[in-house]
């Protein structure tokens, strides 16, 4: 069970992702020296086919993923230390690794009859590639460090949205209960009582499922269990439970609160103005792919101008929509003699807890 943390884990070398254009690049110089090369026709020389790969690989590789390292090391430390411990270690690992880089080029190339003066170039990087591994580096690290606040904005805002969403669940289950206690009262004062100790243990197990984002859906199985013992008080023998639950689905982990909406739903508006009231089939299954949560009921018929309007239902595709986009689908209709509300999520959408379940793909 997570509360959902707004924490991403950071790569050390940030543009490992952008490893296609990377690639392109070094095809890109690769070739340009190597048409350099067949301009003065010394192509002919395997130390200059060995040059023209290896040289792009070292320098993109240290400008690329040794430059910014420094850089992003001491991110974590306050401001400024962060800047001023990266800069030197910026200068004392890119000077040096700016020296290294001719070297081994420089000795291709000599075994390729080339004649330059290694000294002087060596001096050359140190003075100018030296810096700009310095200065791309920090760019690299600053754009990294940019990307990193926004998904973390982006995640504290999901979780935001969230427990917004979760947060309405709340009182519109409590104020229907207590409209369903109210006239309990009246017909068994009794009853009343062993409802009250059932609607606190629901609102219990609501308000501990709030603080997650995702819940086992044994836990929500259990809630769904409390919601019904408080209405079996009120509706008796007109609601009839019965439950189709593959328990194997037990561990995994959805957001919470998905079932307990369709169930209330089908309730009131089902079962109870139904004057012999109904079946309620509770189902969680798989196929093809996909984890179905179903609810039927075969109280009063089904009625399109109602369908999804609720508050509870209206809130549920809005937490669907924001936790799985569209590889999760909720939809309301008749089936059969009743009215089915099911939820369809793609196995690789939900979570897995600590056993892992065939079929599911975790």
């Amino acid at each position: 069970m997570d509360t959902g943390s707004a924490n991403p884990r950071v790569s050390l070398f940030p543009l490992a992702k952008n490893w296609r254009s990377i690639g392109v690049c070094y095809v890109i110089w690769v070739l340009l020296l190597l048409y350099g090369q067949w301009s003065i026709h010394r192509l002919g020389s395997g130390w200059v086919w060995a040059s023209a790969l290896s040289s792009p690989l070292t320098h993109i590789g240290a400008f690329a993923f040794l430059a910014p390292l420094p850089w992003i090391l001491p991110r974590r430390l306050p401001s400024p230390w962060n800047f001023i411990l990266g800069l030197a270690l910026s200068v004392l690992a890119c000077e040096p690794i700016s020296a290294l880089l001719p070297i081994f080029d420089a000795w291709l190339l000599t075994h390729a009859s080339f004649k330059f003066n290694l000294g002087r170039l060596v001096e050359l990087y140190l003075s100018l590639v030296g810096p700009a591994m310095m200065l791309v580096g920090g760019l690299i690290a600053a754009r990294a460090r940019s990307e990193e606040l926004r998904v973390v904005s982006e995640a504290e805002a999901h979780i935001a949205k969230n427990r917004l969403l979760q947060s309405q669940i709340h009182p519109h289950v409590l104020f229907n209960a207590l409209n369903g206690l109210a006239e309990l009262v009246y017909k068994d004062p009794k009853a009343a009582e062993g409802a009250i100790r059932h609607l606190s243990d629901l609102l219990r197990r609501i308000m501990r499922a709030s603080e997650f984002m995702f819940l086992p859906l044994g836990e929500e199985r259990k809630i769904v269990a409390d919601f019904l013992a408080l209405e079996s008080i009120r509706l008796g023998n007109r609601l009839r439970v019965d439950w189709e639950w593959d328990e194997r689905l037990d561990a995994i982990e959805v957001p919470p609160l998905l079932l307990q909406p369709l169930v209330e739903n089908a309730i009131k508006h089902g079962i109870a103005p139904s004057i012999p009231g109904g079946d309620l089939i509770i189902r969680a299954r798989t196929q093809d792919g996909a984890v179905f949560l179903e609810v039927w009921n075969s109280g009063m018929p089904y009625r399109n101008a109602n369908a999804g309007h609720g508050i509870g239902v209206k809130n549920l595709r809005s937490r669907l929509s924001l936790h799985f986009g569209s590889g999760a689908r909720l939809s309301i209709g008749p089936s059969g003699e009743g009215t089915l509300a099911g939820i369809r999520i793609e196995a690789f959408q939900v979570e897995c807890g600590h056993e892992s379940h065939e079929g599911l793909g975790c």
